[in-house]
């Protein structure tokens, strides 16, 4: 591979000095794990090489790979999460707590002012929250796989397409390649906090995509009716029709 390869792979996760598995997108390892989430959709992971969509240690061994091959890549702490620093961790008033109703136990995961972190103890009044990563500071392993790469530009940019939009229903977006533009649609009910991954799947297309130099957004205004209609792709059937019956005869005038 090379920087700005658009592949597609499969890994699974685990720490070193453990061997807990703690994240896989295939599913039968993650079933054996333990770790399965019937909400997550497991299937290879569309990567722009070299562009931060994995760990660093991850992107270097991508650079050394082929389309088809499998290997193991150990990730040092520096390449992975960062080193644990001691300066994330904080001491919270019991009460802040109380005030969002949360009842701190050592292990749970709280969320305090936009930042997660995991319970370490309760004393006096007080709460210690570890701020750093769960995997700061630890060696990792990952089995990794390249499935393939994608090189055809229509496929590239169909691929960053779900990449970036996967979470927006189908009925509520669309996308419309021509030669040398994509346009993509969205509702504007996702369209207006979408910034910033619109922002990146422009700046993907742009510098890792041949051929395609105008990137457009358009917000798409859709009745709910004619929504319904794109979404199943059907016309709605009379009232008399849906319900199995004919429309009665008239009688004729005299």
């Amino acid at each position: 591979m090379k920087e700005g390869s658009i592949i597609e792979i499969n890994y699974t996760g685990k720490v070193t000095a453990t061997n807990e598995v703690f994240e896989s997108t295939v599913e039968k390892k993650a079933i054996e794990a333990g770790i399965f989430n019937s909400k997550q959709e497991y299937k290879p992971m569309v990567v722009v090489v070299g562009e931060g969509d994995v760990l660093k240690g991850l992107d270097k061994a991508l650079l050394e790979m082929k389309a088809g091959q499998a290997r193991k890549v150990l990730v040092k702490p520096e390449e992975g999460w960062g080193q644990r620093n001691p300066n994330n961790i904080s001491v919270v008033p019991l009460q802040q707590f109380r005030k969002r109703k949360i009842n701190p136990i050592p292990g749970l995961v709280v969320e305090l002012n936009g930042r997660q972190g995991k319970v370490q103890s309760i004393s006096g009044g007080r709460v210690r929250v570890d701020f750093n990563h769960p995997l700061a500071g630890k060696e990792l392993e990952y089995e990794l796989k390249v499935e393939g790469e994608i090189t055809q530009p229509k496929e590239q940019i169909e691929a960053l397409y779900k990449k970036y939009f996967y979470m927006v229903p189908e009925k509520e977006k669309s996308l419309k390649i021509e030669k040398g533009s994509v346009e993509v649609s969205l509702s504007p009910r996702y369209s207006a906090n979408l910034g910033p991954l619109k922002k990146l799947f422009g700046e993907m297309v742009s510098r890792h995509v041949k051929g395609f130099e105008k990137i457009r957004f358009v917000e798409e205004f859709v009745k709910e009716k004619e929504a319904q209609k794109k979404e199943t792709g059907q016309e709605e059937k009379p009232v008399s029709e849906k319900q199995g019956k004919k429309p009665k005869a008239q009688k004729p005038k005299n």
